[in-house]
């Protein structure tokens, strides 16, 4: 069976660039190809919204490329409250994934009921 739907999980922190870097372009490329891709932020992943929003940062054009493609839908609520980057994510164009069955943590366990293979950076 092969897997058409990807759930790509950035979590790396400030310090690991490429696999931040390396989530958008997976998703990209898997997205071009016909893939079903949702990228989310996680844990202290949720600090690169903000990063890569910035006109300066060396891949905010490939940022802004991926979130015109729609398939960024968001950070996790939790995270980015508990690391208080809620405003910053939300300022970067993205929501605030998560609801009270899971904590406000992304809806992992829906991913994998519908289908998702997930990709954690």
């Amino acid at each position: 069976m092969t897997a058409n739907k990807y759930l790509i999980v950035i979590q790396s922190n400030q310090h690991d660039v490429g696999k931040a870097v390396h989530g958008l372009l997976y998703g990209d490329e898997l997205h071009d190809a016909g893939f079903e891709v949702e990228i989310v932020f996680d844990g202290l992943g949720t600090q690169w919204p903000e990063a890569f929003n910035q006109l300066e940062h060396p891949f905010h054009p490939l940022f802004k490329k991926v979130m015109k493609k729609g398939i960024i839908k968001g950070g996790c609520q939790a995270c980015s409250t508990f690391f208080d980057v809620g405003e910053q994510v939300e300022n970067a164009g993205l929501a605030l994934v998560g609801n009270e069955a899971t904590g406000g943590h992304i809806p992992f366990v829906r991913y994998m009921k519908d289908g998702f293979v997930p990709i954690v950076l």
